[in-house]
C-alpha cells in the first residue's frame, strides 16, 4: 500500500474500524467468496476506478497486514488508523477524509461487500460541485456509496462523534443517482445477515 502523488482517481473512504459487537464475529476478514468481506468492498471500489482508503481501528494491525498481502502496491490501497474508533463511524470517515484529495470523496462501509462497481460510477457521474452530496438510490430509497463534497468537512468536524452523518448531509443540498441494485442497502450487522448475504452472493457468483 503506497502513496502515488500522480494518482488522480476519486478517493473512496471505507470505514472498517469497528468491533463488530452485533455480529458476534469480527466482520472485515470473514470469508466471502474470492476473499473476505472487507476485501470485496475494496475490490468493488477498485473496479469502479476509485482509490480506496480503508480506515482501521479494532484489530488494526491485523487488518492492515492483510491488506498489504491481499493487494498489489500498484492498486494504491491506503490504510488509515482511527485510534478513537470506539466513538463511531463518523470519526473514522473524518480520519479517511484527511487522506482524500480533490473536491470530495466517496464513502462505502467495509461491511457492504456486494455494492456493485456500477453504483460507484453512477454516483460519480451525478457529482455536480454546485449540488452537494450525492447518494446512490433505488426507487427513492437512499443507500451507499455516497459522495461527500470537501466543503462539508468543516461542518462534519463540528458534529458530535455519535451524530448520524446522513442527517447532516440531508440537511444541506443533495441529490441522488439511480442504481439498479438492492445491494446498495445490504450491510452485514448480524451473523444472520452475513449468512444470507453470502448465500445470495454465492448464488449470483459475486462473493
Amino acid at each position: 500500500m503506497v502513496e502515488r502523488d500522480d494518482d488522480t482517481r476519486p478517493r473512496c473512504v471505507i470505514p472498517a474500524a469497528g468491533g463488530s459487537t452485533r455480529m458476534g464475529a469480527w466482520k472485515p476478514l470473514l470469508p466471502w467468496v474470492g476473499g473476505t468481506v472487507c476485501g470485496a468492498a475494496v475490490r468493488s471500489a477498485l473496479d469502479a476506478g476509485c482509490r480506496p482508503i480503508v480506515v482501521t481501528g479494532h484489530r488494526g494491525d491485523e487488518l492492515e497486514s492483510w491488506l498489504r498481502d491481499a493487494f498489489e502496491p500498484g492498486d494504491g490501497v491506503v490504510a488509515a488508523r482511527n485510534p478513537r474508533w470506539e466513538e463511531g463511524m463518523l470519526g473514522s470517515i473524518l480520519v479517511g477524509a484527511e487522506l482524500a484529495s480533490g473536491d470530495g470523496f466517496l464513502v462505502a462501509p467495509g461491511d457492504m461487500p456486494s455494492i456493485p462497481a456500477a453504483a460507484y460510477r453512477a454516483v460519480l457521474g451525478a457529482v455536480d460541485r454546485g449540488v452537494g452530496a450525492v447518494f446512490a438510490a433505488r426507487r427513492g430509497r437512499l443507500g451507499h456509496p455516497v459522495w461527500i463534497p470537501r466543503g462539508c468537512l468543516s461542518g462534519m468536524r463540528a458534529l458530535d462523534r455519535s451524530a448520524r452523518l446522513r442527517e447532516f448531509l440531508l440537511a444541506g443540498p443533495w441529490t441522488s443517482a439511480e442504481v439498479d441494485s438492492d445491494d446498495i442497502f445490504e450491510d452485514l450487522d448480524t451473523y444472520e445477515e452475513y449468512e444470507r448475504g453470502r448465500t445470495a452472493a454465492l448464488g449470483n457468483g459475486t462473493a
